[in-house]
């Protein structure tokens, strides 16, 4: 009986530590692991967001923040013919991930990486041939089947911001 009271105490704080770091990862300068953090405001900001992105093909994860709602997440990255990308995988499956669709309502983003930030805006891949080009360069890039649906997977491609867009609080 002593050891199932010890098992419940352990289970119970590790679930404690968990909202506790959740909770805090909400107030923080970006994500905590798994965690959605809050606002990206550490690291110079780029001017000028029209970045040839070839360079940075090897980074795996970057920190991408919605300026609306003002949370940030880490997710993969993506370079295809210089531009960038972020994937968010399934979407409309009944998953958790609101971020896809909350970028409907506002595409500015901030990303940050290698330190550094830029402010852009997030625009779905809806080509068909755009789409299964991102498909294969991510299955090869994170070692993962090929999606087939643009269903299971959106793809954002990362653009300079449309003139006379607010800039990120």
């Amino acid at each position: 009986m002593k050891l199932l009271r010890w098992l419940v105490l352990a289970l119970l704080a590790f679930v404690l530590c968990l909202v506790v770091v959740g909770v805090a990862a909400r107030f923080s300068d970006g994500p905590i692991g798994p965690f959605p953090g809050g606002p990206l405001v550490s690291g110079p900001l780029v001017a000028d967001a029209n970045v040839d992105w070839s360079a940075l093909a090897n980074v795996r994860e970057v920190e991408l923040q919605l300026v609306t709602p003002a949370r940030s997440r880490t997710t993969w990255f993506l370079v295809n013919e210089g531009k960038a990308y972020v994937p968010c995988g399934f979407p409309n499956a009944g998953h958790i991930k609101q971020w896809p669709h909350e970028l409907a309502r506002d595409p500015r983003v901030v990303l940050r990486i290698d330190g550094r930030r830029y402010e852009l805006q997030a625009v779905k891949v809806d080509d068909a041939e755009e789409w299964r080009t991102l498909a294969q360069l991510s299955a090869t890039k994170y070692g993962h089947g090929v999606p087939t649906r643009p269903d299971d997977v959106w793809y954002f491609r990362l653009e300079p911001r449309a003139a006379g867009a607010a800039a990120a609080p």
